[in-house]
């Protein structure tokens, strides 16, 4: 097959199922890992997708962004039960980073009342807890982003690279299992690798519609992670993966059940 039937068919492909994996590609069109690479190279220098860490996505996957506001208005109930789960992880006098979200705002609501050190980007968090006296907050500054309400870039970094949390609850807009945790924007990106590298543990706190979808730029690996708390249980190919790098999956339905067996 000439190159240009293959780098249709993969555009086609792409069209109908946003991202790809390299293996995908090459056992459908009987060519080699490498030969698929170099398709796939040539097709970004034109503009025409991304490529991931083994594999490509299409550009609108990668760039989408939703505001504030637009997260805020989605799977509320979700959550608000995926908030309630990660408080049962916190301990008193810890020291916990919460990173710009709905999600996480959410945790910061829910707080258990007992003394904690927070560490947040996030001016929407920071306002949330400012009232709270057994709460010491430690707010990270940096360049302010209005559409997700987070300090980033540069300033944050730096801070961040100063400071060792007990655990990092980590928002996302995507998780997928090959790139694993990723955003659409390169200083959000920048800014929560560094929220990952400052944590003893990193406690990824993201809704089922957030599953098996890819953004521009990658967090971190699922292996970093800790534990993953979301709204409905995993599908099959991500307990695989859970259960073989040792994270932890919370969800309502097992909480409950987990409670039910201790009582």
């Amino acid at each position: 097959m000439f190159s240009d039937e293959r780098k249709k068919i993969i555009l086609e492909r792409l069209a109908t199922h946003n991202r790809l994996t390299v293996g995908e590609i090459a056992r459908e069109l009987d060519a080699s890992e490498s030969t698929v690479r170099r398709d796939l190279q040539d097709l970004e220098e034109l503009g025409m997708l991304k490529r991931t860490h083994g594999g490509a996505v299409t550009l609108e996957v990668t760039s989408f962004e939703p505001s504030l506001l637009e997260k805020d208005i989605t799977f509320p109930d979700e959550k608000r039960k995926i908030a309630e789960l990660a408080c049962t992880l916190i301990q008193p006098e810890e020291t916990i980073l919460l990173d710009a979200g709905t999600t996480t705002l959410e945790v910061a609501r829910v707080l258990p009342r007992y003394r904690l050190t927070v560490v947040t980007n996030s001016l929407q968090i920071a306002q949330e807890l400012s009232s709270r006296e057994t709460i010491e907050l430690v707010l990270i500054g940096g360049e302010y982003r209005r559409r997700t309400g987070a300090c980033v870039g540069l300033v944050a970094e730096q801070s961040l690279q100063r400071l060792r949390v007990d655990r990092t609850f980590l928002g996302t807009n995507a998780v997928d299992l090959t790139f694993g945790v990723s955003t659409p924007n390169a200083a959000e990106c920048s800014t929560k690798a560094a929220m990952v590298a400052a944590a003893r543990e990193v406690v990824l706190v993201a809704d089922h519609s957030k599953l098996d979808q890819v953004s521009m730029y990658q967090i971190c690996p699922l292996a970093r992670l800790s534990v993953i708390i979301t709204d409905q249980s995993l599908p099959r190919k991500y307990q695989e993966v859970c259960r073989e790098e040792h994270i932890r999956v919370l969800t309502p339905e097992s909480y409950e059940l987990q409670q039910g067996g201790e009582g």
